[in-house]
């Protein structure tokens, strides 16, 4: 049979993750006096329960991990942007070699807008002729810009509204996330 870490560790760790006995009871249906036990020292609790116990807090751990990762922990930071005065056909060009839907309009560390594959589409379908136009006739709003500290649960609820943010860092870019790369934490 595997060998578990100490006993004595599961008071530790649950009181560094700050969870309660009465928690810890709940979310994983065992007694609390069971898990007050343990911590002490008294008894002889069975494999199965320890094990669930500290695999549940070795979860809680990682997820916590996971929490604390901030924006320059997940940024890509190679931002592939376009010149206001480039092409549509440009844009479609760079979208292709990099498998991206989306670009911000950068112009001497300026965020003027975003174009987004969709917003190409609609608009070349809808007149071919266009490709060659400068992309200032479909620019959309400009991707919000945040800084490298902050941390993914901020950041999510940005992406669940646009489809990129900037990072920046001494007022300069230094990356951009897109929902594919909080994605990549999962």
């Amino acid at each position: 049979m595997p060998s578990l870490p100490d006993l004595n560790e599961i008071y530790k760790i649950r009181r560094k993750l700050n969870i309660s006995q009465i928690q810890l009871s709940k979310n994983l249906d065992i007694p609390q006096a069971t898990i007050s036990r343990i911590e002490r020292g008294i008894g002889n609790p069975s494999y199965l329960t320890v094990k669930k116990i500290f695999d549940y807090l070795d979860h809680e751990k990682l997820n916590r991990k996971e929490l604390e990762k901030t924006a320059k922990d997940i940024m890509v930071s190679e931002i592939v942007f376009i010149d206001i005065k480039s092409k549509i056909k440009d844009a479609v060009n760079l979208m292709n070699k990099y498998n991206i839907s989306q670009l911000p309009l950068l112009d001497e560390h300026k965020n003027l807008g975003s174009i987004s594959a969709k917003k190409i589409q609609k608009t070349i379908i809808d007149n071919p002729e266009l490709v060659n136009a400068t992309v200032d006739i479909i620019k959309e709003l400009p991707f919000p810009e945040i800084e490298e500290v902050w941390d993914i649960k901020d950041i999510s609820t940005l992406l669940t509204n646009y489809s990129a943010v900037l990072v920046k860092k001494n007022n300069k870019y230094i990356g951009i996330i897109t929902d594919a790369d909080l994605l990549k934490l999962s």
